[in-house]
């Protein structure tokens, strides 16, 4: 990710509460205008991601928490962001590719497929070409789609402990299916966060902390050293 200058980094700051203040009084429209605007006006739209979007929900699901909204609320906000997400999309239509290939996945039950939505969609900025499977996908479906498919990278996604057995399993069945034509594979989410050497336990080749970390582990992994277009 490119460095911000003090003005930017002031503007994503600015950015952040007007976006989730039009998103807590349901004003979606003016929510992802306002972000549009901004990258259109050539804010970095790594920034927009890492500044605005990741802050702003990461603040929702706190509120949350702490009962200070409604899930209905918190629903609201997560798909007016998936909108504005989409929106953004295009921008990675103008990169060039790079010939690689990634699928990301969020393991079983896991719904909280925000966070690799935005890893999706910084290999794509990067050059990648990405196949995102979504949220409460099997184990089994996932192998099968992945074996079919052939990537150069496999992106897993687990936010709690519990779906650890879920992530060892499938890189277990990835590597005796596919032998050597099995893909490099990432694991990531909170549960890894909170146990840096978790990805080590389940198998995984590698691990990354947020989006752009991963593309710059991706390059490391395959030899490339590509990094998250900024």
């Amino acid at each position: 990710m490119e460095h911000l200058t003090q003005e930017q980094q002031q503007r994503a700051s600015g950015l952040k509460e007007i976006y989730l203040e039009h998103l807590l009084e349901a004003r979606r429209r003016t929510a992802c205008a306002a972000v549009l605007q901004e990258v259109e006006a050539g804010f970095p739209i790594s920034a927009a991601y890492l500044r605005v979007i990741q802050p702003a929900m990461y603040t929702v699901g706190s509120m949350w928490q702490n009962n200070e909204i409604d899930i209905t609320t918190e629903h609201y906000c997560t798909a007016a962001t998936q909108l504005l997400m989409a929106q953004l999309f295009p921008y990675a239509l103008v990169q060039p590719r790079n010939g690689l290939s990634m699928i990301g996945c969020c393991l079983g039950s896991e719904l909280h497929e925000m966070g690799m939505r935005m890893v999706c969609d910084f290999f794509e900025f990067s050059g990648w070409d990405t196949y995102f499977t979504g949220a409460v996908t099997p184990g089994d479906d996932i192998v099968r789609a992945i074996a079919s498919r052939e990537p150069d990278l496999v992106c897993l996604s687990a936010t709690m402990f519990t779906g650890m057995p879920q992530v060892r399993d499938v890189v277990h069945a990835l590597r005796q299916r596919m032998k050597d034509r099995a893909p490099k594979v990432m694991a990531g989410g909170l549960a890894f966060m909170v146990n840096p050497n978790l990805w080590r336990v389940v198998g995984a080749d590698g691990t990354a902390r947020n989006a752009p970390q991963a593309v710059a582990t991706a390059g490391a992994l395959l030899g490339i050293g590509k990094t998250a277009h900024a």
